[in-house]
């Protein structure tokens, strides 16, 4: 069995994931009545980021595949 870190489908899933979360809480910020406090608002911004790397893990993963 392969770690999760080589396992695609666990890349893609939690980069959708975390991508959704974060993009999610962001338009609660800006849209919303309540506004977020700093650490929440950096947790979203960090989660998205978190996310596009997994993304980018999942890409490589596809590549190396081939």
């Amino acid at each position: 069995m392969e770690s999760l870190k080589n396992n695609k489908f666990y890349n893609l899933f939690t980069g959708l994931l975390l991508i959704g979360f974060g993009g999610f809480r962001l338009f609660q910020h800006y849209n919303d009545n309540p506004t977020l406090s700093s650490f929440r608002l950096a947790i979203a911004f960090a989660s998205i980021g978190y996310g596009i790397y997994t993304l980018y893990n999942y890409m490589q993963l596809i590549k190396e595949e081939k």
